[in-house]
């Protein structure tokens, strides 16, 4: 953790990079359903539970539910890794807030150029300690329970007026997702940060909060195997676009 902390500081540091031979890259995160039709569902409204149909006529509702960034790193095609910058520390992203809204998750300044990953570290949330004078725009999770895990998923389970299935289902791995950002322009055209641009490069990272329960049996409900294999789902789900807006076809 030492050595982390010291990293990010180095990252952060004034100097560290030529600010006139660098540019900045900012990266935001992001959640939604399946698409459908080519267009994203709606699963319901901002800070509310998201519900949605699953197989055999259950209904999901999804009343608790947070994903936390750890880490992200951006990797030139040339294989050099930057560690970004996470402006207010690891990000707890509460699923329940509006699906394609935005959320700051890090940034930096790095050299022009053509860069080929992005890594994504998930890791279990640790609530911050923030001085009073401090700024933050991490909404720190107001359950007790999301401490230690790297996702955590709280709902039930119905299906017609007798059926019900609670579950609170929390997986502490620390796992990283690595983004393949060669094509992120077109093909063969990998992200290209240019000298002198006017604006940041910006790219979203998203992720579905709906497909964590695919053929999941609700008769036989086995909590601990849904649970060790959220990581493995969230791994899947997660992609990258440029720019704020999410395409559909990101998921086809």
């Amino acid at each position: 953790m030492r050595l982390r902390l010291s990293l990010l500081l180095l990252a952060a540091a004034p100097g560290c990079l030529d600010a006139g031979n660098s540019e900045l890259i900012t990266v935001f995160a992001t959640h939604h359903a399946t698409p459908e039709d080519d267009s994203f569902p709606f699963r319901g409204d901002d800070l509310q539970p998201r519900v949605f149909d699953l197989e055999d006529g259950w209904e999901l509702t999804l009343a608790e539910s947070y994903v936390t960034i750890a880490s992200t790193t951006l990797i030139s095609c040339s294989g050099r890794e930057h560690q970004l910058r996470m402006f207010w520390g690891p990000c707890p992203e509460d699923l329940r807030r509006a699906d394609l809204e935005a959320l700051t998750v890090s940034g930096l300044k790095v050299p022009p150029g053509d860069y080929c990953g992005l890594d994504i570290e998930y890791a279990p949330y640790e609530t911050p300690v923030i001085e009073d004078d401090a700024e933050t725009r991490h909404v720190v999770p107001t359950l007790e329970d999301v401490e230690g895990d790297s996702v955590f998923l709280r709902g039930i389970a119905r299906r017609g007026e007798d059926e019900s299935v609670p579950f609170q289902l929390e997986n502490g791995e620390n796992f990283t997702v690595e983004l393949d950002l060669r094509d992120l322009e077109g093909p063969g055209n990998p992200l290209t940060i240019s000298r002198g641009q006017d604006f940041p490069t910006e790219v979203t990272v998203t992720k579905t909060y709906d497909r964590f329960f695919d053929q999941v049996d609700w008769e036989n409900f086995d909590e601990q195997l849904l649970e060790d294999s959220i990581d493995e789902v969230l791994r899947d789900q997660t992609r990258v676009t440029r720019g704020l807006t999410i395409p559909p076809d990101l998921y086809d």
